[in-house]
């Protein structure tokens, strides 16, 4: 006879979970992170990563190994959205607790990805039906947002979740360019319904809706300015099982759309653009085999602009671009041995843009795991991506001034790419580290060469706008994690390049990207103090993105002239902040939790450089300087109450 036994290990409380090529966050680690004005964005958090671009305030984009913000495809459920961030860069359109983790591929993985060079950020919904009431409250300085998730039958559920913002109730003071306020509003809402009438059938509801609303003007200089932009979208998703397979089809809408407005005294300025979608997509797996078909129609309006006043500018309005893009892709994994697999796999695609053109293009990838060690692999990923779709403006901060257009009389970009990642825990999986190496050549680049005043004092013409060239981005990622005990989280450090190269145009030579940071180093931490406290740090340190600096400034006629220096030839100084969070629980009891969450953003208060401007006193005599600007906010505190059930 035997007494009895009792057995104790600690639970690994990491919400960071990682499979070769793709990383996955659990959403209840932003329970523990810095709110940034009452909020907790998972997009920020990605950002934290090794080998995704960490952005400043103001830069909304999101660059993942180098590659622009456009290369991304952004998803709810695999349903694509176009600009998922609000204005300032704090916040995508993501409600956190609408969604139960995130997924993010840093390079396409596997034929199933999307058309896209770059990485795929995924918000995925919880796929099991809810059984009883509950949801989530926040009520912060700058906004307030709330999730019900409601029980309607034994099969069914549906979750809903709203966000409103109020920013200019507490920071008008904080939100002014030149001393003039800007009055800004933004919201967001989600609907998902889950419905499982068997155990083999899921069907699932997906819809989102969000606008934001800037506005900013000065009387002494006489203008008004304001943009307005948006999300919609639709998904139906229908998921069957049988005989050891799964099938899945997908029908979606995803709509976005913007405007920007400049009134003056003598003239009026106005520049709309859109783009709709509508698909379809059916993926099968059945053991070692994954097959699929895809097929959606774009409409696309780029940069139209509108303008009416005493000065007259010719130009022809462009026309609305019409595509169809159907793909079809075939993987199957291949054990070629007992520590070897690989995933085999092709994606052919045929784009047809109006009558101007007609593209087909088939792209190979391959993945190789061999299994180092019980808790270490060695994995290799390489293969060759198109996109068809180009994003591309004046403002190079994510914001709505940036505009998407088709491939047909220009090429399609597409980029090589090879990355070998080496992974492995020890200490009884308490700790993993990550190291990773990156290459990925691109071809038919694009950038913008104009700017606002283009429209009012020229004739307008998209292809006289842009520059056409190729580039390149390398890098090495390093990532150790803690994984178990009250302290767990990350530190990772990243070094990476992108250069770009624009043959025949005034940009000689070979010159990095504007987004690009040579050198990153991140940190997170969550820490448990018993029951009801809880603590949560970031700490962000990059180096300075690239930008052309001004050597000479010229008076002429009573006009300003400047002398540039070699483009992007100098960078701003290096980027650092110390973000802090204490959370308090007033009681957790029966599944109910509520409490107050306490964050400092840029607890050093330090005054990072975002980019240099000219600027001009209005008080007399008038000054003249080119200095770097800062966020308006050296400390930015926020007090924010939550509470769930």
């Amino acid at each position: 006879m035997l007494r009895d036994v009792q057995v104790k290990g600690h639970r690994a409380r990491s919400y960071l979970k990682a499979t070769p090529g793709v990383s996955v966050i659990d959403m209840q680690l932003l329970d523990f992170m810095p709110r940034i004005m009452g909020n907790a964005d998972p997009m920020h958090y990605a950002q934290l990563l090794p080998g995704v671009q960490t952005n400043s305030e103001y830069d909304a984009g999101l660059h993942i190994q180098g590659c622009d913000n456009a290369h991304n495809q952004v998803s709810v459920n695999g349903i694509p959205l176009y600009n998922v961030s609000h204005m300032l860069g704090f916040f995508s359109v993501f409600n956190a607790t609408h969604f139960s983790r995130m997924s993010l591929a840093k390079s396409p993985v596997g034929a199933a990805s999307a058309n896209r060079l770059g990485g795929m950020v995924d918000m995925q919904t919880a796929d099991t039906v809810v059984s009883r009431l509950g949801g989530d409250v926040s009520v912060g300085p700058l906004s307030s947002q709330a999730t019900l998730r409601l029980p309607l039958t034994r099969r069914s559920s549906l979750t809903l979740s709203a966000r409103e913002a109020y920013i200019n109730l507490f920071y008008s003071q904080w939100l002014k360019t030149d001393d003039e306020a800007v009055r800004y509003a933004f919201g967001d809402y989600n609907l998902s319904y889950l419905y499982q009438p068997t155990p083999r059938d899921t069907w699932r509801v997906d819809a989102y809706f969000g606008h934001d609303n800037v506005k900013q003007g000065d009387a002494s200089y006489g203008y008004d300015a304001g943009m307005r932009w948006g999300n919609r979208m639709a998904s139906l998703h229908w998921r069957h099982q049988f005989g050891g397979a799964t099938f899945t089809q997908k029908i979606f809408y995803t709509a976005y759309q913007n405007r920007f407005r400049l009134d003056q005294t003598s003239v009026s300025l106005t520049l709309k653009s859109d783009i709709y979608d509508l698909g379809y997509r059916a993926d099968l797996t059945a053991g070692r085999w994954k097959l699929g078909a895809a097929l959606t129609r774009h409409s696309i309006l780029p940069q139209c602009p509108d303008v009416w006043g005493s000065i007259n500018s010719e130009y022809e309005d462009e026309p609305r671009q019409r595509a169809i893009e159907s793909s079809l892709y075939a993987s199957y994994q291949w054990a070629m041995g007992r520590r070897l697999t690989a995933d085999l796999g092709v994606r052919a695609t045929l784009y047809h843009r109006d009558a101007s053109a007609t593209y087909f293009h088939a792209d190979p990838g391959l993945t190789l795991r061999l299994a180092t060690a019980p808790d270490a692999s060695l994995s290799l990923h390489a293969g060759l991506k198109h996109q068809n779709l180009f994003q591309t403006g004046f403002s190079q901060l994510g914001l709505p001034t940036e505009f998407w257009f088709s491939a047909g009389r220009y090429k399609p970009q597409y980029a090589w790419h090879a990355s070998v990642e080496y992974a492995a825990y020890w200490a009884e999986k308490t700790y993993r580290l990550s190291v990773e190496t990156y290459y990925k050549r691109l071809f038919h680049q694009v950038e913008y060469d104009g700017n606002v005043f283009d429209f009012i004092y020229s004739s307008y013409d998209l292809d006289q706008t842009l520059l056409w060239g190729k580039g390149y981005n390398y890098g090495v990622n390093l990532l150790l994690e803690k994984r178990k005990g009250r302290l767990t989280g990350w530190v990772s450090y990243a070094y990476g390049r992108a250069m770009r190269r624009y043959p025949g145009t005034r940009y000689t030579g070979t010159y990095p990207a504007s987004h690009e940071r040579i050198h990153e180093f991140n940190a997170v931490a969550t820490c448990r103090l018993g029951r009801r406290w809880s603590l949560g740090a970031t700490f962000v340190g990059a180096s300075g993105t690239p930008y052309t600096k001004v050597e000479q400034f010229f008076l002429m006629s009573h006009h300003l002239l400047a002398q540039y220096g070699p483009h992007n030839g100098s960078r701003v100084g290096m980027y650092g902040r110390l973000d802090l969070s204490a959370s308090y629980d007033f009681r957790t009891r029966k599944g109910r939790r509520s409490g107050i969450n306490l964050s400092l953003y840029n607890v050093t208060m330090r005054r990072n450089p975002l980019f240099y401007r000219l600027c001009i006193t209005k008080n007399p005599p008038p000054r003249m300087g080119y200095r770097p600007f800062s966020f308006a906010v050296r400390l930015l505190p926020s007090v924010n109450y939550y509470y769930s059930f």
